[in-house]
């Protein structure tokens, strides 16, 4: 007597094996998903510092919050708010001018934002600031000098 199909077991465990691939997806999806909007996040931290800047080499003095800079130097639709629910908030002092939010721990470290992005250990959250300073005018360059020797 011969059976054709599958029997239960046989299902149950291709479902099974497929129910893991799909979880594992999803996961992935949401941490790829997560990177990319702490990644949006460090660029409107530079966005935000760049307007400062502008703002300061303009005015001769720091914003004091970012709706002083909305009129010219940053797009009216850009938000006081990360994706993640944190608010993006400015201290300045006479020498430089910080921008800081919150984003959920392990995001994103120092290494893989950039030498100019702190971050900062807040219980379940990480803080990440970027402060920047006045341009200068005087440029420091660094120049090697080569010899030539004649044979």
């Amino acid at each position: 007597m011969k059976r054709s199909g599958f029997s239960l077991v046989e299902l149950s465990l291709v479902f099974m094996a497929a129910g893991v691939f799909l979880v594992a997806a999803v996961c992935s999806a949401t941490k790829i998903r997560q990177a990319a909007s702490a990644q949006r996040v460090i660029e409107e931290l530079n966005a935000i510092a760049a307007a400062g800047s502008r703002y300061y080499s303009e005015h001769g003095v720091w914003p004091a919050s970012l709706a002083d800079l909305r009129p010219g130097y940053l797009a009216q639709r850009s938000t006081t708010v990360n994706p993640f629910g944190g608010e993006y908030s400015i201290t300045s002092n006479a020498f430089s001018l910080s921008v800081s939010t919150l984003l959920p721990k392990g995001l994103a470290n120092g290494k893989s934002c950039g030498s100019e992005v702190v971050v900062t250990n807040q219980g379940d959250n990480d803080l990440i600031s970027i402060t920047t300073s006045p341009e200068t005018r005087n440029w420091k360059l660094k120049y090697e000098k080569k010899y030539m020797y004649k044979e």
